[in-house]
């Protein structure tokens, strides 16, 4: 039900009288809370979107490598770079008894490493990371996202960095710690708490259509464009990097540039509303 503010003119004077106007009612709704702003550009928001896409990337595949390393690892297949490959290769092998007469009987008697075992491992934990990080992301998502109006868009710009340095600082000392894959989960938690990669994609396009009026369809066009070259960049580079080397250097990137993000958020980024 809308409320009512009253506003009382300033006072008329005259030689003898002084009067006043009756106050005028100005009926005040709840979705009057939210003014737009014309004064900031839309493309202010592109590197909070190509700076959060740039550590999202290459997550996936990044921790699936973790996870998988670890688990070969514990059960004594790691070794050379391409000893798991091999093993994982060969134990999906399966010569054939009746038409291939060049396998002999102790090919066959030869022990090949388990790698299902690995697999098995790193599929289950998987499944625990992503419920743990669902049940956590999920109410902040959906607060936060579904109160922007009133809050602003920048304070869903901010949370996520925030999560993302916590995590990656977690990380480093999880990996030179050589910490167990729970502390890999409680990272995750912690990150889905302030909310995840995703909220600040759905703060950008709504800033993008709190700036813009007829040029939107331009401007989706290029913030698109952004994600799509942030997103082959980085899955490119980690895949080639992981070949030799290992997670430092990709978690010190990704938690700097979470920090950038962070400080541009603060001190740059405008805000595409007015809280009245």
């Amino acid at each position: 039900m809308p409320h009512k503010r009253y506003r009382l003119a300033p006072p008329m004077e005259n030689k003898n009288v002084t009067t006043r106007l009756p106050p005028i009612v100005v009926i005040y709704r709840p979705n009057d809370k939210v003014k737009q702003i014309s004064s900031p550009h839309w493309w202010f928001v592109l590197p909070c979107l190509l700076l959060i896409i740039l550590c999202t990337a290459s997550d996936p595949i990044l921790m699936n490598d973790l996870i998988i390393r670890r688990y070969e690892h514990y059960y004594g297949l790691s070794g050379s770079i391409d000893t798991h490959r091999t093993a994982c290769q060969e134990q999906t092998m399966i010569p054939m008894f009746y038409w291939d007469w060049e396998y002999s009987y102790f090919d066959f008697q030869r022990p090949y490493p388990d790698y299902s075992h690995v697999q098995r491992d790193a599929a289950r934990f998987n499944v625990r990371n992503s419920i743990a990080t669902l049940v956590s992301s999920v109410f902040t998502f959906i607060l936060l996202g579904s109160n922007s109006d009133l809050i602003g868009r920048r304070p869903l710009l901010v949370f996520p960095f925030i999560g993302k340095i916590i995590r990656y600082a977690l990380m480093l000392m999880i990996v030179s710690q050589n910490l167990s894959n729970n502390w890999i989960i409680i990272t995750h938690v912690l990150e889905g708490i302030f909310g995840s990669g995703g909220l600040i994609v759905l703060s950008s396009f709504a800033y993008i259509t709190d700036c813009t009026n007829q040029s939107r369809t331009r401007s989706f066009f290029i913030a698109e464009i952004v994600i799509v070259i942030a997103r082959i960049i980085p899955v490119v580079g980690i895949s080639l990097w992981l070949r030799y080397y290992f997670y430092i250097a990709p978690l010190s990137v990704n938690l700097a540039l979470s920090v950038i993000g962070l400080f541009y958020t603060l001190f740059i980024q405008p805000e595409s509303v007015e809280i009245v």
